[in-house]
């Protein structure tokens, strides 16, 4: 059996700059820096004026937790109306009595919490927050502390966040209303929550909110990814969970066949079966020729897709359940400009990725391995993806250094 050998040890994230553009009268920024996302948080919470709305798929009381609580305390106190809309199942581990100073304050908070049966596996995954229905803030990041670290020590994630100033966050707050609503009727329907998403959803203009669900057909989101990547010749995405579906895999493998195919996805995790169900899809995209990269520096958890002159940023990762499943908010900009500079900030990753080619493909996939990773994939893809944390099933503890590979398939 041949020698695997371990990776070098990574100590430190990259440090990526704020990027900023002006498209359609709003104002983007964009934002890696942790400290500049947290920062950007506060700021909003503490300026607003009139409202807050905040929808997140996990809340902790730890430091950032409390940080973001005494912001909404205060703003609540001098007259500002806030909501706080939290996913039942992902924050299931907060106390009540941690928010009941805010409830005490004025705020209004609700719990996304499906009853029983098939809306069991309905996640609220989103993570936003509205200030004046004139800011707004998106991306992977929940309120926790280890999505506002760069230590990697304490086991911090590698996220992005943007920035949006103008009149579509005036949309995203009224979609906030409308999901409360829902969100408050004793039945919670499921046709009035696709209602809700389909209507919210952005059909024409630079600028699109495009939302997931799920849907008996493809909801808003995956259409309008499936669109984008059908005619795509270039195509950029950073992906903390990457096991999309055999259907949203081909086409990606039909982009790299036909322009060029770029994929950055994680080596650290909380759940090393989502690695592993990646792994499992390699193999397809490389016999292509695409370009696939794992991130090292830090547990990763950013959501990023660039084809051509699209940019997606937002909440949803490239897997199963993201696409068909959980309610989710993504960022559609169309702009060749913008698109440049976020395919830019991609290619910033590589210094610190592993490269992954077909030799070390073939080197590390013995049998017993593919069959792990495809029973990864299987879970990761086929059942609900909190139970894949209680199986020990993905890539072992060991990890590979690919430049102990001298020959390169690419």
């Amino acid at each position: 059996m041949s020698r695997i050998w371990p990776l070098r040890p990574v100590t430190t994230a990259p440090a990526l700059p704020e990027l900023q553009a002006q498209i359609d009268g709003h104002r983007l920024t964009v934002m890696v820096d942790s400290d500049a996302r947290l920062t950007a948080l506060i700021t909003l919470i503490a300026t607003a004026q009139k409202s807050l709305r905040l929808v997140y798929y996990i809340f902790e009381a730890d430091r950032v937790g409390e940080q973001v609580r005494n912001a909404l305390i205060a703003a609540a106190k001098r007259g500002v109306a806030v909501t706080l809309l939290l996913d039942g199942f992902g924050c299931s581990r907060l106390p009540q009595a941690f928010l009941v100073p805010l409830t005490e304050a004025g705020a209004m908070v609700d719990r996304f919490l499906p009853k029983k049966g098939r809306r069991y596996l309905l996640r609220n995954h989103q993570k936003l927050a509205v200030a004046d229905e004139a800011r707004a803030l998106i991306g992977g990041a929940n309120i926790s502390e280890e999505y506002f670290s760069a230590d990697p020590a304490a086991q911090g994630w590698h996220d992005l966040s943007l920035l949006i100033e103008g009149p579509q966050a005036g949309a995203l707050a009224r979609y906030v209303d409308a999901l409360h609503i829902w969100m408050r009727t004793r039945r919670q329907s499921i046709r009035h929550l696709q209602a809700v998403l389909a209507a919210s959803s952005d059909h024409q203009g630079p600028l699109r909110w495009i939302m997931g669900g799920p849907f008996e057909r493809l909801n808003p989101f995956a259409r309008a990814l499936r669109a984008d990547l059908d005619g795509a010749q270039r195509v950029d995405m950073v992906q903390a969970y990457f096991a999309p579906d055999f259907t949203f895999l081909r086409r990606l493998a039909r982009v790299a066949r036909r322009g060029r195919l770029r994929v950055i996805t994680a080596a650290q995790s909380d759940n090393v079966t989502t690695i592993a169900a990646a792994r499992h899809c390699y193999g397809r995209l490389l016999r292509e020729g695409a370009g696939i990269y794992e991130y090292r520096p830090a547990r990763l958890h950013m959501k990023l897709i660039v084809s051509d002159n699209m940019v997606y940023i937002g909440s949803a990762n490239y897997d199963t359940r993201s696409i068909f499943l959980n309610v989710e908010l993504m960022l559609r900009v169309e702009d060749a400009g913008f698109a440049e500079k976020m395919r830019g900030l991609c290619a910033d990753h590589l210094p610190h990725c592993q490269k992954i080619d077909r030799i070390w493909l073939k080197r590390v996939s013995g049998r017993f391995r593919k069959l792990r990773w495809a029973l990864a994939y299987f879970l990761f893809t086929s059942v609900d993806y909190t139970i894949t944390r209680r199986f020990n099933i993905g890539p072992d503890r060991r990890t590979w250094r690919l430049t102990d590979v001298k020959a390169k398939a690419h």
